[in-house]
């Protein structure tokens, strides 16, 4: 544990050593917190949604509406919990702020077999510090000690990792996210950093999404006329069997570039692609490649033309505004296809794809802060694994599968899924009331060896069926996940929430038939999305 908070201090360290020059900061992607602008944010004109975290700059008018929500009070420790920064320090070019970040709840988790109360407890720091107009930094960690009711727990047991943080053992984990960002001017940015990126409208992303641990990146945008261009370099961690040690995790590098195009006013098209790769290939080191750095997009010519086996993934997206407030947004995600294959209707096992749908109405039904979200998900099995083409008996498998960290990059359930999801959340003044729904069938793998495609980190070679493949094949599983709970703003600078709330969670295949309520509440800083709804 402890070296991980000395490489992420390390960067802290990097802040405060660099000249720092513009309050460029990045807004968080935490969902109940963000419901205080996204009306704003999807209504603007010309503004590019799909790419996040935004930065503060890109967005008009954002302290305003932050600061529409301070309170009236003649009491001065009153301003300072609840409308201001725990430390300010302003001058003419230079910026510093530091607030604490709290974590801390209790949930009673009950079923027709157990019952039992677990506490969550992460406390940390988070910093924010620029001078002039185009540097900025940014530092956020939390230690967690925490249990977690029974089906996250039994992830933490398995794998060794608790949802959206980093490696966890003995209800102890680490979570930190930290950058330095130059805004060379209004239309290209430059942010090294350590930490999550998600592409896409929906609350789940085939594409890129918030769910595994940060991870260390260096992100280019261009932001021109009525484009925007990421090119986003990344390196991410396999760690199985490293027991927690980093200097056994293995590394993997990737290029991920996305173009996104307000083609009018009401349609945008987005273009994605990604290529993995291990940076230790047998013998050889091969670091991060040459081929992979060009920030043109469509990198697929190159990485035939290198007769590489690196892990492709393309994709598209298109998002339209009906009158402004209503939103249709979609994404398919290619892995592998052949359309002759697709037409024949016989299941071939290489047909690699996904696809949503989603719909957001902002002032439903003509009421003022009321948003419906409508989304459906579907992704084949083996999507986003590959194959293991080592010849060596030590060498872990599948290291260019879309994974970090034992968590998918994309969506929590992997590959081999339908899920739907629902949402209602109303809003008024600092006050949010949530509810939300997730319907998934899942088909999860029989055993660990002969592959249905569920499990991203089984080689695809290793299948069970060459033919006959179909989604939710294997121990087809229902799960659905039905929360309503309601938050308070105690603080919005500092993004601090109360909350209480109930989950039902109904979890039904062939084994195992179990319906689980669980009632909740604490505090929490709305730095990062926890996704426990699987």
């Amino acid at each position: 544990m402890h070296k991980r908070i000395v490489y992420i201090s390390s960067v802290l360290l990097m802040l405060f050593l660099t000249e720092l020059n513009a309050q460029n900061f990045n807004v968080t992607n935490e969902r109940t917190f963000s419901n205080l602008f996204n009306k704003h944010i999807d209504t603007l004109k010309n503004f590019h949604t799909s790419i996040k975290p935004f930065a503060k700059n890109e967005i008009a008018d954002f302290d305003t509406i932050i600061n529409s929500y301070n309170t009236s009070t003649n009491s001065g420790f009153l301003n300072k919990l609840t409308n201001e920064n725990l430390i300010q320090s302003k001058g003419k070019k230079f910026k510093l702020i530091i607030d604490p970040i709290v974590n801390a709840g209790l949930t009673v988790e009950k079923n027709s077999t157990t019952s039992q109360t677990v506490n969550e407890t992460a406390f940390g720091l988070n910093i924010q510090s620029s001078f002039g107009k185009k540097w900025s930094g940014q530092f956020a960690m939390l230690t967690d000690h925490s249990k977690y009711p029974s089906h996250i727990d039994a992830l933490v047991q398995n794998k060794n990792i608790s949802p959206g943080y980093d490696y966890s053992k003995n209800d102890q984990a680490f979570f930190g996210q930290a950058n330095i960002t130059f805004t060379a001017d209004e239309n290209f940015t430059f942010q090294l950093g350590y930490g999550k990126n998600f592409i896409g409208d929906g609350y789940r992303s085939l594409f890129l999404s918030d769910n595994a641990n940060s991870y260390p990146y260096l992100k280019v945008t261009a932001n021109i006329w009525r484009l925007k261009y990421m090119a986003l370099y990344t390196n991410y961690q396999d760690i199985r069997n490293s027991d927690g040690n980093m200097k056994d995790y293995f590394q993997k590098l990737s290029t991920i570039h996305y173009l996104s195009i307000n083609a009018t006013k009401w349609w945008n098209i987005g273009l994605f692609e990604s290529i993995i790769w291990q940076s230790q290939e047998e013998e050889f080191y091969r670091g991060y490649d040459i081929n992979y750095f060009n920030p043109v997009i469509f990198l697929r010519p190159t990485e035939y033309a290198q007769g590489s086996s690196d892990n492709a993934l393309l994709g598209g997206s298109m998002k339209f505004k009906i009158r402004k407030k209503n939103i249709l947004y979609s994404q398919l995600i290619l892995d592998e296809f052949k359309l002759d294959e697709i037409k024949a209707g016989t299941g071939w096992w290489a047909n690699k794809y996904g696809y949503q749908f989603g719909l957001k109405s902002y002032d439903f039904m003509w009421i003022k802060n009321l948003t419906l979200q409508l989304e459906y998900n579907m992704v084949r099995p083996f999507t986003y694994t590959h194959s293991d083409f080592s010849t060596s008996p030590t060498q872990i498998h599948t290291l260019q599968s879309y994974t970090h960290f034992n968590s998918p990059l994309a969506h929590p359930l992997g590959a081999n899924f339908n899920e739907a999801m629902a949402s209602l959340t109303y809003q008024k003044k600092r006050w949010l009331i949530e509810a939300i729904t997730t319907i998934a069938k899942i088909g999860l793998e029989i055993n660990d060896t002969a592959s249905i495609g569920q499990d991203l980190y089984i080689p695809n070679n290793n299948r069970a069926n060459e033919y006959g493949n179909y989604t939710t094949q294997g121990l087809t599983t229902d799960i659905i996940n039905s929360t309503l709970k309601v938050s308070y703003i105690i603080n919005p600078k500092s993004q601090l929430l109360f909350q209480v709330g109930v989950t039902n969670r109904m979890y039904k295949n062939s084994v195992e038939n179990t319906s689980t309520n669980m009632v909740f509440v604490g505090i929490k800083t709305a730095i990062t999305n926890r996704y426990f709804d699987f």
